[in-house]
Order: C-alpha cells, then sequence, then structure tokens
C-alpha cells in the first residue's frame, strides 16, 4: 500500500472516531456540564443524609404524642405567675409566727385588763411619790433658808471678831506705849 492508500485508510479510520460538529451540538444541547452537576451535588440531599435523618428525626407521631402529652411555654407561665416559690415559702417561714409561737405569747403575755390594773397600781404610787416629792422639796427650802441664816451669822461674828481683833491690837499699842512712857 502507498502512502496515500494509507492516508485515505487513516482519514477514512478518523472519520468513522472523529465526532461531528452536528454531534458536539447535540452533546452540548442535551447534556450537563460539570457546573451543572456541582450546582445539583450542592443541593441535593444524598442517601446517607437522608438515613441520618431518619434515625434522628420525630416522626408525626411523636410529635403528636408531645404535643397531646407535654406543657406549653404558656401554661408553665401560668403556673409560674399563681404559685409560690421556695424562696418566697422559705421568706415567709423565716419571718411569720408559728402556732406555738403564738401559743406561748398567749401564754406569757399579759391581758389588757392585767396591764390596767398595772397602770393604776403605778398611778397610785406615782401619787404617792409626788406627795413626798413636795415634802422634800418643802425641806430642802428650810433648809436652804436655815442655811441662808447661819451663813449670815457667821459672816456678822467674822465681823465682830475682825473689830475685836483690831481693837485688842491698838489696846496692846496702846498699853505698849503706855509702858514706853512709864519707863521714860
Amino acid at each position: 500500500m502507498d502512502k496515500l492508500e494509507i492516508m485515505q485508510q487513516e482519514m477514512t479510520e478518523m472519520k468513522a472516531n472523529v465526532a461531528t460538529k452536528e454531534e458536539l451540538e447535540d452533546i452540548k444541547n442535551n447534556m450537563a456540564t460539570k457546573q451543572e452537576l456541582e450546582n445539583i451535588k450542592a443541593r441535593m440531599a444524598t442517601k446517607e443524609e437522608l438515613e441520618h435523618i431518619k434515625a434522628n428525626m420525630a416522626t408525626k407521631e411523636e410529635l403528636e404524642d408531645i404535643k397531646n402529652n407535654m406543657a406549653t411555654k404558656q401554661e408553665l407561665e401560668d403556673i409560674k405567675a399563681r404559685m409560690a416559690t421556695k424562696e418566697e415559702l422559705e421568706h415567709i417561714k423565716a419571718n411569720m409566727a408559728t402556732k406555738e409561737e403564738l401559743e406561748d405569747i398567749k401564754e406569757n403575755m399579759a391581758t389588757k385588763a392585767e396591764l390596767n390594773e398595772v397602770k393604776a397600781d403605778m398611778a397610785k404610787g406615782f401619787s404617792t411619790v409626788h406627795q413626798a416629792i413636795r415634802e422634800i422639796d418643802a425641806i430642802v427650802k428650810r433648809l436652804e433658808q436655815n442655811q441662808e441664816q447661819q451663813m449670815q451669822l457667821l459672816l456678822r461674828q467674822e465681823r465682830i471678831i475682825d473689830m475685836l481683833c483690831r481693837r485688842s491690837l491698838e489696846h496692846e499699842a496702846a498699853i505698849a506705849d503706855l509702858r514706853l512712857t512709864i519707863k521714860s
């Protein structure tokens, strides 16, 4: 075979093996691109993800069971608004009197009648004390007057003693002068 025949044969083989422009256009129009494939992969769930969801997600039946048997937030809030907390209860226990304490007070405290009786007794005692205070006041005034009189008497006595002392000194001086005159 000559070269021409070989080339023709290769050309025929090539035509048989090479796609035509029409076939290429048909592929472009009907086949998915790599980008379209990646977009689908990114958006679609895998069988593994689907199995994971089936294994881990609640069924409608379980959801209905929860709706029928569980309390709602509103019901919980209603209960919270109406019920006392442990803290409030402890505060009440700490600050309120017990029946036992009340009974103890009833047994140990005076009644109003007893209190009025004590007040009356004290009023009698106060009148006696006031009378004694008035009497003591009168005695103190008399003592102060007596003390004032004694002070005046003492002052008079001191003046008399002072005058007598001066006279005595004068007499002594006069006697000493007379003695000197007699001796001279």
